[in-house]
């Protein structure tokens, strides 16, 4: 057999993907391309991990504001301060899911479609 370059041959995405599990020791390693961009804000990478964690474990987004809100934080917050951090964390989800099923879908290996994120 020739040592052919083929852009999307199985074994060498999971080759690539082998060497980048080795290179990241903090375990924030994701396969394909699902890792968050660099561009994201601290909240919208939380949130994003938090999607990405959903769709690993298979779970069901039954309500996605009280599965990805921070309980303990929100407890410190006045009323207004609560509103302004629940509609933050709305279009931060929103956006997240976009850019997270974009990103699956551009995948070579992401050919299983998410049913249970809202």
């Amino acid at each position: 057999m020739s040592n052919v370059h083929h852009p999307s041959c199985a074994i060498r995405d999971l080759a690539l993907s082998a060497k980048k599990r080795l290179a990241k020791p903090d375990g924030t390693y994701f396969p394909s391309g699902l890792e968050p961009p660099d561009t994201l804000t601290p909240s919208q990478r939380e949130v994003f991990l938090k999607i990405r964690t959903i769709y690993d474990s298979g779970g069901e987004v039954v309500n996605p504001i009280k599965q990805l809100a921070d309980h303990k934080y929100m407890a410190t917050l006045s009323h207004e301060a609560r509103q302004r951090y629940i509609l933050i964390l709305c279009g931060d989800y929103v956006e997240m899911k976009r850019l997270f099923l974009q990103r699956l879908a551009e995948s070579p290996t992401g050919t299983k479609r998410p049913r249970n994120l809202a």
